[in-house]
């Protein structure tokens, strides 16, 4: 599968098969978001594997988060974070992402941070930015390398509707940048009409 061929067939998965991922295509897909670019080549991303009773712990974890929050606030507020903690549930392998927050405060950039927070009294701020951005990036390669090798994938932000319990359970200092779960899909997914897109000429400006 080429390149293009991976970036306009790939779609969020929501339904997989009872089926487990062996740990070869697990690092084959995490390797692929090693290769991100990050600046300064910081390289920030982390990941963290979850499968059978560690994915269950994180589940049940973020299910007793939301109906905590559904009978504090009403469903509305919770959006589509229930569904959401099913497929995390049926999904044979949840990938936490983490942002290490340390690419712009290693020794080796030091000097030029300080010299940067000089003129720029945002720098930092600006520096997270540019590490979420790495971050990011490190998510689509492994969506792609996971649809590449027949596999569904779909990237979770509902995780932040239980943040600080997800962080305190961790305690890696990190920050949650995002839940990507991954499996074989269920072919009614693979079957459905993909989401349609805004054209080219409706998101650009040529200058």
């Amino acid at each position: 599968m080429d390149v293009q061929e991976a970036i306009l067939k790939r779609r969020s998965i929501r339904k997989f098969k009872d089926k487990s991922l062996s740990t070869i295509q697990i690092r084959k897909i995490i390797k692929a978001g090693t290769y991100a670019p990050s600046g300064k080549n910081g390289q920030p991303w982390r990941f963290t594997v979850l499968t059978s009773k560690e994915k269950e712990k994180i589940t049940d974890l973020m299910e007793k988060g939301l109906n905590r929050l559904e009978r504090k606030h009403g469903t509305p507020v919770m959006g589509s974070s229930i569904n959401t903690c099913r497929i995390m549930k049926e999904a044979p392998v949840l990938v936490i992402v983490w942002n290490t927050r340390e690419s712009f405060s290693a020794p080796r950039l030091k000097d030029m941070m300080n010299k940067i927070r000089e003129v720029m009294p945002d720098a930092d701020r600006l520096g997270h930015m540019v590490e979420l951005q790495g971050v990011s990036a490190a998510i689509q390669n492994m969506l792609l390398m996971a649809h590449s090798m027949g596999l569904g994938s779909l990237w979770i932000n509902d995780v932040y509707y239980v943040l600080e319990e997800l962080e305190e359970y961790f305690d890696n200092g990190w920050e949650l940048v995002a839940g990507v779960s991954f499996g074989y899909p269920d072919e009614s997914e693979m079957n459905k009409n993909p989401p349609s897109k805004l054209s080219v000429d409706e998101v650009t400006e040529f200058r």
